[in-house]
């Protein structure tokens, strides 16, 4: 038989820690499908703050790797509509995203 749970066994939730660099949640304002350096899909995601952040985008290039895909949760293989920031929590100055946006080759919004 276990032993009686008395408010010194019991556990409690662990918090998280929270990084210096952790800055708020901001909306994707425009969105970029690229490769990176070294041949990996990326999106690069255009904020609402004027800052721009880059995520790993999944890309199933053989037949194996499709069906794959199949069994993964529909939130990894579709853009972000909400990403950190991590300029704004360092301290930086917001801008036009529009400025960002048609710097990296977007329409002109």
């Amino acid at each position: 038989m276990s032993k009686p749970r008395d408010s010194t066994t019991k556990t409690r939730p662990r918090r998280a820690h929270r990084s210096e660099l952790a800055g708020p949640m901001r909306e994707v304002v425009y969105i970029f499908e690229r490769t990176g350096t070294r041949g990996g899909a990326i999106w690069w995601l255009v904020l609402e703050c004027g800052h721009a952040v880059a995520r790993k985008r999944y890309e199933a290039k053989t037949w194996s790797a499709q069906v794959r895909s199949m069994f993964q949760p529909l939130e990894e293989k579709l853009a972000p509509k909400r990403c950190q920031c991590h300029y704004c929590g360092s301290g930086v100055a917001k801008q036009d995203p529009a400025l960002l946006v048609t710097a990296f080759g977007g329409p002109k919004i």
